[in-house]
């Protein structure tokens, strides 16, 4: 063999061992990082077993029952340390700014307790009031319930949900929604008799159901005597997990990234536990005041009062956009309605508008003032069809026509009925009315009327009788042909429910159907799918498409609400279903996931 042909062979070889190795390198890593998967999916699905098996032999009651005892370690290191009676109040005023009223967490009011490395985190709270394996029927669902908003520095805003336990009126869960613009940071706070328990983490653009035993919270802190005895970070699908006991085998930059988390959450979520009980609940409501030619009316007179026994609540006048916004105090005992007026324009008022507890915003539907001196009737046309069939006309229903929107029980003023075509017409002058449509077989319908000199028509649709222990959520709009979806969205997203009609075109109405609902917890959103396809995210097709949300169960109709005006986004959260009550929310969102709950019919 020559020397030239020799070496070849030798490269031959060479080239061969190298794409062996190649191929049993790139085989070993794929078989990493399925296994680094698989153990991700493990470790949660394992603890989130273990603690509700835990909670479930406690008979879910109060008493927290500790996690499976590890590996015996030497008696002495073994023992537990008791739990410990921390005070974490603090007077009101060191907490906020007294001037401005700003939450600052650069603030240290609250340090970290005594290490010691023995502490086992106990699951007191978690497990026993959330379900994780039955979200529909965890205890946190039926919690007393309320919602208030505080500011941050830089003029950044965070919500606070606050859970408290009907029987003891204890707080025990805190969930803090940071807005940091396009994103929401969403903080889950858990405290066992004032002691921060447990705190799970996580980012999302739209505020929504997550599965919180899932890979989708990113953070979970569990505490012990005020230490941070165990800390899992998860990205990517990958989790690691990081605890007190082994603190001495870490690097010193893990170490004091440690020692960094324990303190920043430590502080924080005691300040959350202090501030956000103290917070005056409120509901916001807020709208705009047209002419009858749309054109914005500065200065008219806003007033809010008690349906109850017409008492004023507030007051407040519009600006030169024609906007306005005052807060009522949050109360399950009573209703409201807003009254606009302004000199020779005819006041209307908006009836109907709850301030319940766990109430978020309330989006008043645009009010159009007529002129006293127009007298000009215009011959309004009614149509209506079926809820869940908008193809099916309404026919022979009567209508009785009142002043002002969701006016329910005040004089009627004028009188139709619909023909078999499921249309009538009715003469008014300009202004704002609501028609009460009713026939048997259907729930009674309250629709929004809106009479200018170019805008002549009513589109409703009419809801067939609703059976016990279900709810349904109908939207509907008048702007044809935009493609706007609804769906009622259950805890850790346990049910998607989707309407059955895919509305698009002349049809402009969805409904979603809840059946045996129960107590769980159903968040009511509107989708401006066509804008999200199209990637239009700031899209203002949304807020211009007059569009409703009524809410039904089987006493008839719980709610309406309408389209927040003049908002950019794709996404509007109009209301909340929570342990039997409807509570109107009306936020709006204009960043969306890449994922198939928002990009999907």
């Amino acid at each position: 063999m020559t020397e030239k042909k020799a070496r070849d062979k030798k490269n031959k070889d060479k080239l061969s061992v190298t794409i062996i190795g190649v191929v049993i390198y790139s085989i070993a890593l794929i078989a990493v990082m399925v296994a680094s998967y698989l153990s991700v999916k493990a470790i949660f699905r394992n603890y989130d077993e273990r603690s509700l098996a835990s909670a479930e032999a406690a008979g879910q009651e109060a008493e927290p029952t500790p996690e499976p005892t590890p590996e015996p370690e030497p008696e002495e290191e073994a023992e537990e340390p008791e739990d410990e009676v921390i005070d974490h109040e603090l007077p009101s005023d060191e907490l906020t700014d007294p001037e401005k009223g700003v939450v600052d967490y650069s603030q240290i009011l609250f340090k970290p307790g005594k290490r010691n490395p023995n502490l086992k985190w106990k699951d007191s709270v978690f497990s026993r009031i959330e379900n994780v394996k039955d979200p529909a029927n965890a205890p946190v669902n039926t919690y007393d319930y309320r919602r208030v908003s505080v500011r941050l520095p830089g003029n950044d805003s965070s919500e606070y949900k606050i859970y408290s336990d009907p029987e003891t009126d204890a707080v025990e869960k805190i969930t803090e929604i940071e807005n940091c613009g396009d994103s929401r940071q969403v903080i889950d706070y858990y405290y066992d008799n004032g002691n921060i328990n447990y705190v799970a983490s996580y980012r999302t653009y739209v505020d929504k159901p997550v599965d919180i035993s899932s890979a989708a919270i990113e953070h979970r802190y569990y505490f012990r005597n005020d230490c941070l005895v165990r800390y899992i970070y998860c990205s990517n699908g990958t989790a690691t997990e990081y605890s007190l006991a082994n603190m001495d085998s870490y690097s010193k930059g893990t170490a004091d990234q440690y020692d960094y988390l324990e303190e920043e959450m430590i502080n924080r979520a005691y300040i959350v536990y202090n501030v956000a009980p103290s917070v005056k609940e409120t509901e916001m409501l807020y709208g705009y005041v047209m002419d009858e030619f749309s054109m914005p009316m500065e200065d008219a007179k806003i007033v809010v009062r008690s349906e109850a026994d017409d008492s004023v609540i507030a007051e407040t006048a519009t600006d030169g956009d024609g906007f306005y916004k005052v807060a009522i105090d949050c109360s399950d005992d009573d209703t409201y309605y807003v009254s606009a007026g302004k000199e020779t324009l005819n006041e209307v008022g908006v009836y109907g508008i709850t301030a319940k507890h766990g109430s978020g915003k309330y989006a008043v539907e645009t009010i159009y003032l007529g002129y006293t001196n127009n007298g000009a009737l215009y011959p309004s046309q009614f149509v209506v069809r079926d809820a869940t069939d908008p193809n099916k006309p309404l026919s022979g229903a009567g209508i009785m026509i009142r002043r002002g929107f969701n006016n329910r029980n005040g004089e009627v003023m004028q009188t139709g009925a619909l023909d078999d075509n499921g249309t009538g017409t009715v003469a008014l002058t300009s202004g704002s009315y609501t028609a009460e449509i009713s026939k048997g077989g259907y729930e009674t319908l309250y629709l929004s009327v809106i009479i200018r000199m170019d805008h002549q028509y009513a589109i409703g649709f009419a809801m067939p009788d609703v059976a016990e222990d279900t709810y349904r959520a109908v939207v509907s709009w008048e702007s044809a042909p935009l493609d706007l979806n609804v769906k009622a969205i259950s805890s850790d997203q346990a049910k998607v429910i989707n309407s059955p009609v895919d509305s698009l075109g002349l049809t402009t109405a969805e409904t979603v159907t809840i059946d045996n609902a129960g107590t769980d917890d159903y968040r009511i959103y509107v989708t401006d799918f066509g804008s999200i396809t199209s990637g239009d995210m700031m899209s203002y097709n949304m807020t211009g498409s007059s569009a409703y949300v009524d809410v039904y169960d089987s006493d008839g109709l719980l709610g309406k609400f309408h389209v927040p005006a003049a908002s950019s986004g794709v996404i509007w959260e109009a209301a909340e279903i929570r342990n039997r009550t409807l509570l109107p929310v009306n936020s709006y969102f204009y960043a969306v996931e890449n994922d198939t709950l928002w990009k999907t019919r």
